[in-house]
């Protein structure tokens, strides 16, 4: 009875040894859990505050009616602030093209009225001579008009298409900022989903 006395204490202490080694092991694992996570969580949190700050210095809105300000004082100018550069350089090109076309044919009007004056005025020269001179300084005063004209119409469109392009400069960095915010949701380990009878919210970690 004795030896089966000792043989159960034996085993008592044998199975209670390994219920301790078990706990300590438990333990640790746990403990090594922990430490991986709040390490990953800090790596994380790192991560998600240099994108919050490159994400805040991207997001840069342009006011629309400084664009509109900027291009009524310089055609295009309001283009490039909102970004639209593709169509602040043909305003630029297009007013140019006016501008020079408008000064060449005030030149060719003058020289031609002068022609036309001094035939006038000699009285050596036909009636259809006079009328042919006239219409052709006539013409060089259209041709100026039309390049004002058309000046004019490239300035306001430059004007109009400045706010726009601001508008859709700003709504498009809104998106980007979405996008960006969303990712880092998705960095965090969040879940958010949406079925047609219930919105849910679920956090997602790897250990």
């Amino acid at each position: 009875m004795i030896g089966v006395a000792q043989v159960s204490r034996n085993s008592l202490q044998t199975r209670s040894l390994h219920n301790q080694m078990r706990l300590l092991l438990i333990i640790a694992l746990l403990f090594f859990s922990l430490h991986a996570s709040f390490a990953q969580e800090a790596e994380n949190t790192i991560e998600t505050t240099e994108k919050t700050v490159e994400t805040e210095e991207q997001v840069k809105l342009v006011s629309p009616i400084g664009a509109m300000v900027r291009s009524a004082f310089v055609p295009g100018w309001g283009q490039f602030y909102s970004g639209s550069y593709y169509r602040g350089s043909l305003t630029v090109l297009g007013i140019g093209g006016s501008i020079i076309g408008a000064l060449l044919a005030q030149n060719s009007f003058n020289n031609r009225y002068a022609v036309y004056e001094e035939m006038v005025w000699s009285g050596f020269h036909s009636e259809k001579e006079v009328l042919a001179s006239y219409e052709y300084a006539n013409q060089r005063f259209k041709l100026r008009t039309f390049f004002m004209y058309t000046g004019i119409g490239i300035w306001l469109y430059s004007l109009i298409d400045s706010y726009v392009s601001a508008n859709f400069n700003n709504a498009t960095t809104l998106i980007q900022s979405i996008e960006q915010d969303a990712r880092d949701i998705e960095n965090l380990g969040i879940e958010i989903g949406a079925t047609p009878t219930r919105l849910y919210l679920g956090i997602i970690k790897t250990f």
